[in-house]
């Protein structure tokens, strides 16, 4: 299968990967698309963080049925290989196909969601079509917590039926969808200066993954995981003092790596004993979830000079230690579906504090809430400070829809098959738009594309065309 130009989704896909748009550097395809709208004499809406709204009137015959909102999020993840030189705020993106897959050399593709915003582009470019009136909405910085969707307001939209093209994948559609609450704890230290032997303790090797889809897999924490092998150094009456703490790379992934850095006066074998037996019993807890759990306890060749007190070190240690983390609640309407989760999904040591960043995640605002207390609680006994970051909320289940019936009438109609409604723990903007107006009818669709964040990510280009062409079918029957 090749990547036809010709067929216009194809085209503005083509068109969107010319310009750089990672989250926060998406002002030039915002510019592009206020540009798209003049030329076809089109009104447009741009806010100050440059989310842009297009409105197409309805088609002729149409001009009686409710109004659509389609909104997808332009901006993508910037990730490359270690050898690409790849500039994302300047260059465009180098497609190619594979296994009748679109790729991008060496990059992320931006599939997600570079397929909503292409399928909107083509249904605004085409005359043809049949549809009630539409307001195409182009969100920003939905990747770094949905500060574009949330910075709406109400008044730009006359719809409340809403399909987001971020959706499931061609033959499902979401129905619920967890919100998020980024929670940083900072607690401060200061140094005092240490002549004992230093160690380092690393753990990796684990599989780690997003935590909006891999959380209820059981899948151990990096960062959970030194903490308790420190935590069992203290309950053998060794005296530790750290000199750093760091896990993780990215606060909704699980840490799939975490080193600590101490000094202590006690025995090296016995040190390396009690590592060791944390190690068996880790990989014991784990042999069917994580199996590739590694734990190493080495003397560091490089002293350190500056460490934190004794006392301090075992309120930080005993603090991550006994933060939240994995499935708190699971749905008992959809199978497998976690409720509220958490995830310590970053630990950092500066050179005044040391930072823990907790994301919560619920598709009830209320369990978020809950969730948030009470790491704020224990943070407050630990002397620590708590601060949210962001927050987002989520999508609750409804069992009436009206727009959701229509589309799986029109799926049966195409496919000749069910449509498959799933419940996620991620996020989405959804949520978003529920809390702007608590009756806006929701559904998601939308092509399938996998490996999203990262240099695999692909779009099934098969589905690419099918899903357009179920999605214009779909607004016909609106």
């Amino acid at each position: 299968m090749i990547f036809d130009l010709q067929k216009s989704y194809c085209h503005y896909f083509n068109e969107i990967c010319k310009i750089p748009h990672g989250s926060r550097n998406e002002k030039q395809l915002s510019d592009w698309l206020v540009r798209f709208a003049s030329d076809h004499g089109y009104r447009s809406i741009q806010d100050n963080l440059h989310n842009v709204i297009i409105y197409k009137p309805a088609s002729p015959g149409y001009e009686g049925h409710p109004g659509v909102i389609i909104q997808a999020h332009m901006d993508m993840v910037c990730e490359k290989t270690a050898d690409s030189t790849h500039d994302f705020t300047t260059e465009p993106l180098e497609l190619y196909v594979e296994d009748d897959k679109l790729r991008a050399r060496g990059t992320s593709l931006g599939a997600d969601d570079g397929m909503g915003c292409a399928y909107m582009l083509a249904i605004l470019d085409d005359a043809s079509l049949k549809h009630p009136f539409l307001e195409c909405c182009f969100t920003t910085r939905e990747e770094v917590g949905m500060d574009g969707a949330l910075a709406l307001k109400l008044d730009y939209f006359q719809a409340r039926q809403l399909i987001n093209l971020d959706g499931a994948g061609e033959y499902r559609t979401y129905v619920s969808m967890g919100g998020g609450k980024q929670v940083s704890i900072k607690k401060k230290i200061h140094l005092e200066p240490v002549s004992l032997p230093t160690y380092q303790l690393k753990i990796d090797g684990l599989l780690g993954g997003h935590s909006g889809g891999m959380i209820d897999k059981e899948r151990a924490n990096a960062n959970k995981l030194a903490a308790r092998i420190l935590y069992h150094l203290l309950l053998r009456g060794i005296e530790i003092q750290l000199v750093s703490l760091n896990g993780g790379t990215k606060a909704n992934v699980i840490a799939n790596s975490a080193a600590a850095r101490f000094s202590s006066s006690a025995d090296p074998a016995q040190m390396l004993a009690i590592a060791n037996d944390c190690a068996r019993d880790i990989a014991t807890e784990y042999e069917f979830s994580d199996a590739g759990i590694r734990v190493s306890l080495d003397q560091d060749s490089g002293r350190a000079s500056m460490a934190m007190p004794v006392r301090l070190s075992r309120e930080v240690i005993e603090l991550l230690y006994l933060l939240p983390y994995g499935q708190k609640a699971r749905s008992v309407v959809f199978e497998n579906l976690p409720i509220a989760s958490v995830n310590p999904g970053l630990v950092t040591t500066q050179d005044d504090h040391v930072e823990m960043v907790e994301l919560i995640r619920s598709a009830i605002d209320s369990w978020a809430c809950e969730i948030e207390t009470e790491v704020a609680l224990l943070a407050k006994i630990y002397g620590a400070d708590t601060e949210q970051v962001s927050s987002y909320p989520g999508w609750k289940y409804e069992a009436k829809s009206p727009l959701r019936d229509k589309m799986c009438e029109v799926f049966q109609e195409m496919y000749q098959k069910p449509l498959q409604c799933l419940a996620g723990h991620g996020g989405n903007e959804c949520g978003v738009f529920k809390k702007l107006d608590p009756a806006m009818d929701i559904v998601t669709s939308g092509a399938i594309y996998g490996q999203i964040h990262s240099t695999d990510e692909f779009l099934d280009l098969a589905s690419f065309d099918r899903a357009y062409v179920f999605l214009t079918g779909f607004l016909a029957k609106l």
